[in-house]
């Protein structure tokens, strides 16, 4: 597979606003099989060497509080990148979240294997969709 070109990925991406609010948590280890009763609420779980981190929907908020090793954080809108973009390819993320940057929109970017997911405060989701389409636009 060739790499997609920065120039390419950014005209192509047409970035999404999921449905619902998310927040991030962190779960010990031990806690792992609490969350498969969860899993449809889920969106990732990564592993950090204080906890797993959770990214999960708000419909378990109270579940999550009650099992995370520190209160959630959020609530955080999800964009995805729909561009098919490439693990390889380098500078997406950084034009992504430094156009975000520039309006003051913080960002916490997950790379998955078919596209790149954007976390942004939720009551800044309208502008940072916005932002999104606007840079894609001028390149």
């Amino acid at each position: 597979m060739a790499i997609a070109s920065l120039v390419q990925l950014m005209q192509e991406m047409k970035p999404a606003l999921a449905k619902g609010k998310f927040y991030f948590a962190t779960v010990d280890e031990s806690r792992l099989m609490d969350l498969a009763g969860y899993l449809d609420y889920i969106h990732a779980i990564l592993r950090e060497k204080e906890g797993l981190a959770i990214i999960f929907e708000e419909g378990i908020l109270r579940e999550m509080n009650s099992i995370s090793q520190k209160p959630p954080i959020g609530p955080f809108a999800k964009i995805t990148l729909n561009v098919q973009s490439d693990l390889l390819a380098v500078g997406f993320l950084a034009k992504i979240t430094g156009a975000l940057a520039k309006e003051g929109i913080s960002a916490n970017a997950i790379s998955a294997y078919h596209h790149d997911h954007i976390f942004v405060p939720y009551e800044k989701r309208a502008k940072a969709l916005e932002t999104l389409r606007k840079a894609s636009a001028v390149w």
